[in-house]
């Protein structure tokens, strides 16, 4: 019969989950907002989210409070449009939003690289506002059809890498998940 173990929680550590459950929200939108206008002359399509979305994702995975990645996604939002970012587009909620409601499935909840893989399909929010933007000045889809499969391709994997990023982010914080919650317990041998 296994066992699971869960490790007794002091009031140090306690102290630690709420400075980082206060701090890295903070850091991250300081960071989304800090690239929104960065270019990286990579020249592949969806190469930035990788920044933000591993910035979301870590906040998720560490956090893990109902609200707290939507609410750095919707402020990541605000102060870039307030600060004139050429983005110009919610991206970010729209992310942070998913990522939400993915941590909301209790699976997802018990089993966390879950949500770094649903951060591949989320990352797909990018390309919304840019075909959105293409039929709304009277362009059709059709011109983005050639380029559009490869575009969704390499939004997808760089979803991916962004999302493991930001499991392993979550993990090297040590959040309580990585602590031994949900994970079976050693059992003895006994010579």
């Amino acid at each position: 019969m296994k066992s699971w173990a869960v490790p007794a929680v002091s009031s140090g550590s306690r102290a630690a989950d709420r400075a980082r459950d206060l701090a890295l929200p903070l850091v991250a939108v300081a960071g989304i907002v800090a690239v929104a206008d960065l270019r990286i002359p990579v020249g592949l399509p969806g190469h930035r989210g990788l920044i933000w979305l591993t910035l979301l994702a870590a906040v998720a995975l560490s956090v893990r409070r109902p609200g707290v990645v939507t609410a750095v996604g919707a402020a990541s939002t605000v102060l870039t449009f307030a600060l004139g970012s050429t983005v110009g587009d919610p991206r970010y909620l729209a992310a942070a939003i998913l990522l939400d409601a993915t941590l909301a499935i209790p699976i997802v909840r018990r089993h966390p690289v879950l949500l770094a893989l649903a951060a591949s399909p989320i990352h797909l929010v990018a390309l919304v506002a840019p075909l959105l933007g293409a039929v709304g000045v009277g362009g059709a889809l059709v011109g983005f059809g050639s380029g559009l499969a490869t575009k969704v391709g390499f939004h997808l994997a760089f979803g991916l890498v962004a999302g493991l990023l930001g499991w392993t982010v979550a993990a090297a914080l040590r959040c309580s998940w990585t602590r031994g919650e949900g994970v079976p317990a050693r059992s003895r041998v006994r010579p």
